[in-house]
């Protein structure tokens, strides 16, 4: 069951889509809704002559005055919602926070929004850390997307491996909620529908599939599913996330990475 919603606070261009995605999730699954907002003080310190570390009084005040106002922003939206939530608010390294609190929830709502200048704390690159660190999937919302439909089709990315395996059983409440589940693979040769096994597994369920086998042709990948997402209607692209390089765990695999940065679909993520 899906019971348990946090949503990253922060004042971008993408907020509002974000918190509206969160509340439509919460009431179609009657999930509580968490309302995460993070400052991260030490990455505004500065260092003194004589090596040490300090913030400036000045600007802590400033990013408290902003996070009170923000915090009354969307206290009085969602005090007209019929949502349970609350809000917490923490000091702290903005992705590491939101891992550790992914520990005791069943999705975590971050965003798509591009940094503004000297913005330190923005949605964008802490998506890579969550997603590969986080204890339960991850939706990331587009800028611009301010709905979320949950029954609306799900298109499952399927290529055998472990991470979108593990991305189907994460994703089950969200499967079961949707009007139609695609099971996407791309690629040239290989066995003949080999989400087989996926379509078993989810029919146990009660989650009946429709098996897509495409070819990219020239061109890319992403590319594809994306295309086919969109052309179908649907809500959701649900993916398993990987790392490329063992030696940078927190790059996203190439597919994940642009439809991180590029899709105009929402994303859930799993690893």
């Amino acid at each position: 069951m899906l019971k348990s919603v946090i949503v990253h606070i922060h004042d971008d261009s993408g907020l509002d889509g974000r918190v509206s995605a969160a509340l439509d999730i919460c009431r179609a699954h009657d999930a509580h809704l968490t309302c995460m907002h993070v400052t991260p003080y030490g990455a505004y310190a500065t260092f003194d002559p004589a090596g040490g570390m300090f913030t400036s009084g000045v600007l802590i005040e400033e990013l408290r005055k902003t996070q009170d106002a923000l915090q009354k922003r969307i206290e009085e939206r969602l005090s007209n919602e019929d949502v349970r939530w609350d809000w917490q608010a923490f000091d702290g390294d903005v992705a590491q926070t939101l891992v550790s609190a992914s520990s005791l929830a069943d999705l975590v709502v971050l965003g798509q929004a591009g940094p503004s200048k000297g913005d330190i704390a923005h949605p964008l690159p802490i998506v890579d850390a969550v997603v590969v660190h986080a204890g339960c999937p991850v939706l990331v919302v587009p800028t611009g997307c301010d709905r979320v439909d949950p029954t609306a089709p799900v298109v499952v990315g399927w290529n055998a491996s472990e991470q979108a395996a593990r991305a189907i059983r994460h994703a089950l409440p969200t499967l079961q909620a949707a009007s139609a589940v695609h099971l996407v693979s791309i690629g040239n040769g290989g066995e003949d529908f080999p989400q087989l096994g996926a379509s078993e597994y989810l029919s146990r369920h009660g989650i009946a599939t429709e098996l897509h086998q495409l070819k990219p042709g020239v061109r890319d990948t992403d590319d594809v599913l994306h295309q086919f997402a969109l052309d179908h209607g649907a809500g959701c692209i649900l993916i398993g996330a990987y790392g490329h390089s063992r030696l940078r765990e927190t790059l996203l695999g190439g597919v994940t990475r642009y439809l991180t940065m590029q899709s105009r679909i929402p994303l859930m993520l799993s690893r």
